[in-house]
């Protein structure tokens, strides 16, 4: 017998056991993927059960919590909305404008000299306007 058969003889002696070796390996991660399909199909029916075991007490509290949480938010969104009034100082006399067409004193005052401050979008942001003479 020459080299060459021997070797062949011998390596595929070798592969016998990798064979049952790769089908015991096959066999645990089909085993492995049952296991974990199963726990991805328990899941959800455990969660509801977990659900339904909320009391009456705690459901009505955690409405009450959500809907507080709620009117924090519109409240917030509603200051964003509305856009702040500034002050205005003027150094000319209130009868200088009583005859404006105007309708309210923020546009009677826009049109006189003074200085004029409006709050911008931060607490610390203001908009200082300095009017002339006409």
């Amino acid at each position: 017998m020459c080299r060459w058969s021997i070797a062949l003889g011998v390596s595929q002696r070798r592969r016998c056991p990798m064979a049952l070796r790769s089908n015991q390996g096959l066999k645990m991660v089909q085993a492995a993927a049952m296991c974990s399909l199963l726990i991805l199909a328990a899941l959800p029916v455990w969660a509801g059960e977990r659900q339904e075991a909320m009391s009456e007490q705690e459901r009505a509290a955690r409405i009450q919590e959500l809907q507080r949480k709620r009117a924090k938010v519109e409240r917030e969104l509603r200051q964003l909305r509305s856009q702040p009034e500034g002050m205005t100082q003027s150094t000319v006399p209130r009868s200088e404008f009583l005859d404006q067409p105007t309708r309210n004193m923020k546009k009677s005052l826009e049109s006189l000299p003074g200085v004029s401050a409006q709050q911008g979008s931060t607490g610390r942001d203001i908009h200082l306007s300095i009017r002339g003479s006409k």
